[in-house]
């Protein structure tokens, strides 16, 4: 017995040497490759509306009724409580911010917006699924709903496609494995984290009734909003390069997997 337990100890000594070594070569290359932050795949000033008070005097649910798109991308700040702080919704051509009122609901045109199946809501959630269960939508008993529409969640679908993890993979890798131009590239947090945390800690500190709600999106500076927009914006081009690739890679036979329609 003495015997077989050193040479079973000897076997997972050996595993363990092998796992090591995989995952060192796995970090090296890691760390060889380009490092960006998403601000500077995605460059471009993101068109923002507030979901309450027009804006050059236009009112962008109305615009958005009109000629509702087919996919937003979905993200919330402080959303330890219901409603979250802040909500972001992005279409391909801009984005929405909803600062709901604290102990109010959502806008009427924020709900309908939930409750419409013919639009495909696109999330990148935590394990928690916090920002569904601010926004008051109720989880599916099996989560590999969540790969299909009317809600995808990202980490769902990125498991689904491209193998499940022990742990989420994040915004950032997700939008890395997402679009083919970027599979050299590695995405880091903001340089300037100090505005970051800074960012994270005020929403923070209003969902725990420790600093003044928001009364309106003009309460944020143009660099918090586009902090604020560019999540859900990230979520909506890494679901549409997903999509995109998997139309033609399985010549269209994925396609009841990701979703269906035009932006």
């Amino acid at each position: 017995k003495k015997q077989k337990d050193q040479h079973d100890k000897a076997e997972k000594e050996i595993v363990s040497a092998m796992a090591i070594e995989g995952l060192a070569s796995h970090i090296a290359n890691e760390e060889a490759k380009e490092c960006c932050q998403l601000s500077e795949i995605f460059p471009n000033p993101i068109q923002i509306y507030d979901s309450v008070n027009r804006h050059g005097g236009i009112n962008i649910w109305n615009k958005f009724w009109t000629n509702p798109p087919k996919v937003v991308g979905i993200d919330t700040e402080g959303n330890q409580t219901s409603p979250p702080v802040l909500v972001q919704i992005s279409t391909n051509e801009y984005t929405i911010l909803e600062a709901p009122p604290r102990n109010k609901s959502l806008s009427s045109n924020l709900m309908r917006l939930l409750r419409d199946d013919s639009i495909t809501k696109i999330f990148c959630d935590n394990a928690s699924h916090a920002d569904k269960i601010a926004l008051g939508l109720d989880l599916p008993p099996a989560l590999s709903t969540y790969a299909n529409p009317p809600i995808i969640d990202l980490e769902v679908l990125s498991g689904q496609l491209f193998g499940a993890t022990k742990v989420q993979r994040g915004l950032a890798k997700i939008v890395s494995m997402s679009i083919p131009s970027l599979s050299n590239i590695r995405i880091a947090k903001p340089k300037g984290t100090s505005q970051r945390f800074k960012n994270i800690g005020r929403f923070a500190l209003i969902e725990q009734g420790k600093a003044r709600p928001l009364r309106g999106v003009d309460d944020l500076n143009e660099r918090e909003q586009q902090y604020c927009a560019l999540d859900s914006w990230c979520t909506l081009q890494a679901y549409l390069s997903i999509r995109e690739r998997m139309m033609v890679e399985e010549g269209g036979g994925m396609i009841g997997v990701v979703g269906a329609g035009t932006v």
